[in-house]
């Protein structure tokens, strides 16, 4: 299996939106990949977690806050918009990255519930925001707040983006889903660990 590198994602988030740089994330139980419990109430998800959420942040004085509103998302590396797509809380942007594994598969990576602020076929960068976080349509009294869901996947050479959903992300033979943990900083109080 190909070692991707670390991302800087969370040094550029914090700065692109301000925060203390000394803020980390708070992974939640139901929050993390291939969770089956939903954090924000009693129902199971009807498929594993495709991916991270993040809503909560811990500051350097060890309180809970939660993400601004509308906060700024940028990549976990450079890449190319490759697919804006649907979802239930917002739009999905997919930025495919310059890596391959043994098998030709690029690795993309999903920024979900967000309002997209650059185009399909742009380059992006790191430090260059792609997208702000949705406000969220309420799906009732269940349903999640506004947050960012971050998937990585390889997927199968030729592919066509615009064919992915939601839905199927975990049946389809074209898509492997990854963790995406391993080149974030881990949440604070989680056992995880960053790639350096």
């Amino acid at each position: 299996m190909l070692m991707l590198p670390a991302s800087s994602f969370w040094s550029h988030f914090l700065r692109v939106n301000r925060l203390d740089r000394h803020c980390r994330w708070l992974g939640l139980p139901g929050m993390e990949f291939r969770a089956r419990a939903a954090w924000w109430g009693k129902a199971a998800r009807p498929a594993p977690h495709e991916g991270i959420d993040l809503l909560f942040l811990v500051d350097s004085r060890g309180r809970r806050l939660a993400l601004p509103p509308q906060a700024l998302v940028v990549p976990l590396w450079e890449g190319e918009v490759v697919g804006l797509l649907d979802d239930f809380l917002g739009r999905t942007v997919v930025v495919r990255h310059p890596c391959a594994d043994e098998q030709g598969r690029t690795l993309v990576s999903l920024y979900a519930h967000v309002e997209p602020l650059v185009g399909q076929g742009t380059r992006v960068r790191p430090d260059f925001p792609v997208a702000r976080i949705a406000p969220g349509k309420q799906r009732g009294k269940s349903g999640p707040p506004a947050h960012l869901h971050i998937s990585l996947a390889w997927l199968a050479a030729g592919y066509p983006v615009r064919e992915l959903s939601w839905p199927t992300l975990w049946q389809n033979q074209a898509v492997e889903l990854i963790d995406p943990l391993p080149v974030l900083p881990a949440p604070a109080g989680s056992a995880g660990s960053s790639c350096q």
